[in-house]
């Protein structure tokens, strides 16, 4: 009777041991890609966007064959980034020393705020990234892809920022406290991924600011006249937009026509007739060229708004040709 009591005790010991077998291992990790926006103009007026993978590989482990294969959930959280402010992440900051331009990260390219990445405590975006991925029975790995989306915002404060004579380059880092991965393995109905391990997500969001000008010169385009035994005028107005703090200076080319920037002609478009013109920045002022041979040249620092320059026409006295259209391409170059 005892060694039958001594049998069943240590068959019963052998079904526990069976059921108390080595813990699993299964584990999720995270390799992000930084975030990087092409070279972006201080004073664009177009957004700029970019895009970015974060690669999640999730592992299971072998436990009691294909009985017993979990699903797991992951949750990912991001906060403000350096240079952003803690609370504030509906709109995100990357910087270079005091100076900072406006993005953000989104789930989709809709770009609605209500698809911006957040879910870190205290922040203004609630919203985190979240899926579940569900393995077939056995060991082996998923991988989850998470596309993210990036705009930097062509804004006031992107065109306030002095960039100065050479690009400047804006960043934001997130890392552990700022970026989280949480999962969590479950077998049955669902879970919560704050009850799971955590691992931080390490990544950085990249921008070149660079200076630029824009220039635009409106046509001049003198009254008809019948003879020229008197001045004719006219006006056209140019705009130069420049990166704030920008030195620049616009010059004019002579113009075709055999011609020097003293001494400019339009041409008859059907015939060979020349007739001598001026351009000057001011009233009957000196003829406006690359600021050689006498010529002046028109010189300012950008705001980063758009900045008007009147351009003055004149066709003095000279003998009147023969009737017809007179033309001449002249070029703008602003040089900074």
């Amino acid at each position: 009777m005892t060694a039958r009591r001594l049998a069943l005790l240590s068959g019963l010991g052998l079904g526990l041991a069976l059921l108390a077998g080595p813990a699993r291992a299964d584990s999720c990790a995270i390799a992000p890609q930084n975030l990087v926006f092409p070279s972006v103009s201080s004073i664009s007026s177009v957004d700029v966007y970019a895009s970015a993978t974060l690669q999640i590989t999730c592992t299971w482990t072998n436990f009691l064959g294909n009985l017993l294969t979990p699903s797991v959930t992951v949750c990912l959280y991001l906060g403000a980034g350096s240079n952003s402010s803690s609370t504030v992440t509906s709109t995100r900051q990357v910087g270079n020393g005091a100076l900072r331009a406006n993005y953000n990260i989104y789930t989709d390219a809709t770009y609605a705020p209500a698809k911006i990445w957040g879910g870190w405590v205290g922040t203004d975006t609630p919203t985190p990234i979240t899926f579940t991925l569900t393995k077939g029975g056995g060991v082996g790995s998923l991988v989850q892809n998470v596309t993210l989306f990036g705009k930097l915002s062509a804004d006031a404060t992107l065109a306030g920022l002095a960039v100065g004579p050479n690009d400047l380059a804006f960043t934001s880092d997130f890392g552990a406290g700022s970026g989280l991965m949480q999962y969590i393995f479950f077998l049955t109905g669902t879970a919560a991924c704050a009850l799971g391990p955590t691992l931080p997500i390490v990544f950085q969001v990249r921008a070149a600011v660079i200076n630029d000008c824009n220039i635009n010169v409106g046509n001049l385009a003198f009254p008809n006249s019948s003879l020229l035994n008197s001045n004719v005028r006219t006006t056209s107005t140019m705009s130069v937009q420049c990166s704030k703090s920008t030195p620049y200076r616009v010059a004019l080319s002579a113009g075709a026509n055999g011609a020097t920037s003293t001494a400019r002609r339009m041409r008859n478009v059907a015939t060979t007739e020349l007739l001598s013109y001026q351009i000057s920045n001011t009233l009957d002022g000196a003829s406006w060229g690359d600021g050689s041979g006498g010529t002046t040249i028109v010189s300012g620092t950008g705001n980063g708004g758009t900045q008007t320059q009147t351009v003055y026409g004149l066709v003095p006295l000279q003998s009147t040709p023969s009737p017809g259209d007179y033309k001449d391409t002249v070029t703008a170059t602003v040089v900074f």
